[in-house]
């Protein structure tokens, strides 16, 4: 008998999740869309409720928290405290795609409404704010610049 490496990753991060504030760590709380998309696709296979639910918190808690950009749309680096209220004040292109990409699929699976928007939200701050006059893509926004452009590749 093998392992069954999808349920040990799946029990590990059901171990880690913070069930008050989502999420599966301590501040500083970095968004964790990777982990998120496994239990999206984890939740597909075995219907497991639970791996859906900590995906539902864990998008509702950031789309509601101080992560999200409420005003200007896209997402801060991560959070310096443990429930997603306190930026970073630095948003980074690849966070952007990978989250709006998660709350797409996370729509995809329970047709919140609150995750399309967060999903189209960000993708409209990457176009708007991210796309670099020639067509390639900032890297990053930081605070410490006046334009807030701090490095750029395509």
């Amino acid at each position: 008998m093998g392992l069954d490496i999808p349920k040990q990753a799946y029990l590990t991060l059901k171990k880690d999740f913070d069930e008050e504030n989502g999420g599966f760590s301590l501040a500083p709380n970095f968004p964790p869309p990777m982990g998120l998309e496994f239990l999206l696709r984890y939740f597909h296979r075995t219907q497991d409720e639970k791996a859906s639910e900590m995906v539902e918190v864990t998008l509702e808690k950031m789309a509601k928290g101080g992560i999200y950009d409420q005003i200007g749309g896209g997402f801060h680096r991560y959070a310096t405290d443990n429930n997603w209220l306190v930026p970073h004040f630095e948003k980074m292109l690849y966070d952007n795609a990978l989250l709006s990409r998660v709350y797409l699929h996370a729509y995809l699976v329970t047709d919140k409404q609150l995750f399309r928007c967060v999903a189209e939200v960000t993708i409209d701050y990457v176009l708007r704010e991210m796309t670099a006059p020639g067509g390639g893509f900032f890297s990053t926004q930081d605070k410490r610049t006046e334009n807030y452009i701090t490095g750029r590749f395509g």
